[in-house]
């Protein structure tokens, strides 16, 4: 593995770490915390399988598909979270936070 690669791997996995000490200081472990980071972890959980498998079909396709591919995929769940945080704070059953930091950790995963 070269040096880049480490230094790389290293960076995520210190932000993976303050998303986690960022989620322990803000959420608080109530019922609404804990059905925000239940539904933050499924959904990321999801996106990395799905992420998965389209991002290898459209490396078959080649580079300018597999970017194309990777911008939308950008797009789409940019629209996801941000819709399921607004739909969150209208009807406050959800904490927001919770939610978005725990989708968070999983989308650095």
């Amino acid at each position: 593995m070269s040096r880049t690669t480490s230094q790389g791997l290293l960076m995520v996995g210190g932000f993976m770490g303050l998303l986690i000490l960022a989620a322990v200081a803000f959420v608080e472990p109530n019922g609404d915390g804990a059905r925000g980071a239940a539904i933050g972890a499924g959904l990321g959980l999801l996106n990395l399988a799905v992420g998965y498998v389209i991002t290898r079909r459209s490396l078959q396709h080649g580079m300018k598909s597999a970017m194309a591919t990777l911008t939308g995929g950008f797009i789409a769940r940019l629209f996801v979270v941000v819709s399921m945080i607004l739909l969150f704070r209208r009807t406050g059953s959800v904490d927001p936070a919770a939610f978005a930091l725990t989708f968070l950790v999983f989308f650095f995963a």
